[in-house]
């Protein structure tokens, strides 16, 4: 029975909302429900989707996502990029997914179904069709809302990239036919890639999940009722404001977990859900600590988490090829059964993926033109999280002797890199799936670490926080963040930027020479009435007491990568004297020469290490004479080889 609201009631609730509303301004807003069927691995759908037209242009058609179509068979764009594998997991056999629309109307108003046509704007692959356009009968006008009605069935697949399921776990993300951008007078609607995710407008989402009884689920935002039905299914009802996707699970085997954390400086309220598959009930607390320490550094480097919510879903055993996959409010880890404590594999996991929570749930950049603005930025934060609470020189791996950062972890990537790819590309035209993760995690990741050691971290805080503040439930481009840079440095960051986002190429500075020559007598003839000959040096046994050898020390350094960065130099010499000098590292090379009583002992380029982006840090260094004997520094050199090989390989 419906019940009727005081007026003064209804207009505080009115303004209530809007008042909250506010964070983000609402262009696309989902009433959805879904129905589980586990046996068949479906999902029934209806949605009714409330679109605005906050353009200066009509608007006389729509474009949907429809990405479980990437899934559909091996035709599809996805899965000819992937060849059927994501991160190692392979796609199962006869386990195909895919989205059908079975109707799609104007509330209360005309049939779009018959209009309903695939398109491929990215690659021309006519077997795709993860993008879906319907006509409208009438142009849109501008600031103009529309309702659209849509019935629809999603068949999940075998899980193996993000969606899916595995036995009675099921991971349900990108399951519904989700709304393009209009931006800049057309459609940003791309086809689903193998090495892309998500972009979108932010909304209110209300969501009905129906699913068995025995199934514990979980969903973005927050769970606003609950009611048992007569056929043995739950209805949950979960409400969210401020976000641009809604994503959920169910199995039986999960055990929850709530508590509420909160923190005084900036104030934070917010409820930790943790579905943690019974398999893994061991990690419970490692899971717990790491969304803690997540919560608290995100809050206070950037800004406040605003939802009520945040809720870590760890997959079960079978379905790894669903974690470390990030939705708002909602994100997968991932461990193993037997993962020592020293292995931070699902720390790592569990900050990242928090992470993006931010720079893609809450700053709404392009992950399929700019992944770097999601990805990098939050790699360069998960590093320095990483740092701060677990060590600088161990924050990846303390185990069993083996000590690795995530600097360590990550320049792992850059030392190997190629030249093929610069970190600003759109995600599918990288030559392969590990250029575009090398790009835009690693590379770019050192990218801000780079410039945050030449800005300092005081001032690279301010820019990030400003960015921040100043992007968030907006969608920035990388334009955008570089104004930020500057405006906050007070610098002029053109040649910085320009070389690392867009050139391929990679940052190598190195001493690539040094030596100490006595300076002898002169020979030969001179001109007595221009110069006066040096005094011969008498022999060393036979030099008078207090003569003291002089000495003509070349220190040379050069450039092998083409990217260009300001260069410091710092030479020691064996009379205990420390020389720094400056290059502004243009040419390929400079030298440095001292005519001194003292004898060159070592040059290093970069002394204070902020070439983080350097690709070889072996060459920025050279002493005149080696203390160890040769097959001691081969040694040495090879034990931190294999160190730096098993961090690659331990992700």
């Amino acid at each position: 029975m419906r019940r009727s609201v005081p007026v003064f009631a209804a207009i505080f609730l009115f303004m209530a909302s809007a008042l909250f509303a506010a964070l983000s301004r609402p262009i696309a807003s989902y009433n959805l429900k879904a129905r589980l069927n586990p046996d068949e691995k479906k999902v029934a759908g209806s949605e009714v989707l409330t679109w605005l037209n906050d353009s200066d242009l009509p608007v006389s058609e729509l474009l949907f996502h429809l990405y479980l179509n990437a899934f559909k068979n091996s035709r599809t764009t996805f899965m000819k990029e992937s060849r059927g594998s994501s991160r190692g997991f392979k796609a199962g056999q006869d386990n195909w997914g895919f989205i059908t629309v079975e109707r799609i109307r104007i509330q209360d108003g005309d049939d779009l179904t018959p209009s309903l046509a695939f398109l491929q704007p990215d690659d021309g692959n006519a077997d795709d069709q993860t993008v879906m356009k319907v006509d409208l009968p009438a142009p849109l006008p501008p600031g103009e809302k529309i309702v659209v009605e849509i019935e629809f069935t999603s068949k999940l697949p075998k899980v193996f990239a993000r969606s899916g399921f595995s036995g009675d776990f099921f991971m349900v993300g990108q399951w519904f036919p989700k709304i393009g951008v209009f931006q800049s007078g057309a459609w940003n609607c791309h086809q689903y890639h193998a090495s892309s995710e998500f972009f979108a407008d932010y909304g209110t989402y209300h969501v009905e999940i129906t699913a068995p009884e025995k199934f514990v689920v979980g969903a973005t935002g927050k769970r606003t009722g609950e009611t048992k039905n007569a056929d043995g299914t739950k209805t949950y009802i979960h409400d969210q404001e401020d976000v641009h996707d809604f994503a959920w699970t169910a199995c039986p085997d999960f055990v929850e977990f709530r508590e509420t954390y909160v923190l005084d400086e900036p104030s934070v309220k917010t409820e930790m859900i943790l579905l943690v598959h019974r398999s893994h009930v061991k990690q419970k607390d490692r899971y717990a600590q790491a969304l803690r320490n997540g919560l608290e550094f995100y809050s206070q480097s950037y800004g406040p988490y605003p939802y009520e919510t945040i809720t870590l879903v760890d997959p079960a055993p079978g379905a790894m090829g669903a974690g470390g996959m990030e939705y708002p409010t909602l994100f997968t880890a991932g461990t193993s059964v037997w993962m020592p404590r020293g292995v931070r594999f699902p720390e790592m996991v569990t900050i990242h993926e928090f992470g993006h929570g931010y720079w893609y749930g809450m700053v709404g950049s392009n992950e399929f033109e700019e992944a770097w603005l999601d990805e990098g930025i939050n790699t360069y934060s998960e590093i320095k999280a990483m740092s701060k609470y677990y060590g600088e020189d161990r924050s990846m791996i303390d185990f069993a002797g083996l000590k690795i950062g995530s600097v360590a972890y990550n320049r792992m990537s850059v030392i190997g890199s190629g030249r093929f790819d610069p970190i600003l590309k759109k995600s599918w035209e990288y030559i392969s799936g590990g250029s575009y993760a090398l790009n835009v995690y690693a590379k770019a990741g050192l990218m801000l670490l780079t410039l945050e050691k030449w800005l300092g971290e005081e001032v690279m805080s301010r820019l990030m926080k400003t960015y921040f503040e100043q992007w968030k439930f907006r969608h920035p481009i990388s334009q955008d963040f570089i104004r930020v840079a500057e405006e906050v440095s007070g610098k002029d960051l053109g040649w910085f930027f320009s070389q690392v986002l867009h050139s391929p190429d990679r940052l190598d500075y190195a001493v690539s020479g040094l030596k100490a020559e006595e300076i002898a007598a002169g020979e030969g003839l001179f001109d007595v009435r221009t110069i006066e000959p040096p005094p011969k040096e008498p022999d060393a046994g036979s030099r008078p007491e207090g003569v003291l050898k002089a000495y003509r020390n070349e220190i040379t350094v050069a450039r092998y990568g083409e990217w260009i960065f300001p260069q410091e130099i710092l030479i020691v010499f064996d009379d205990g004297e420390k020389v720094r000098e400056s290059w502004d590292g243009k040419d390929r090379w400079t030298r440095f020469v001292y005519q001194k009583t003292a004898k060159v002992v070592s040059a290093e380029i970069d002394p204070e290490h902020k070439m983080v982006l350097d690709a070889n840090y072996a060459n920025n260094s050279r002493v005149l004479e080696l203390k160890r004997p040769a097959v001691v520094k081969a040694a040495l050199g090879f034990m931190a080889w294999v160190q730096g090989f098993l961090s690659l390989i331990s992700f």
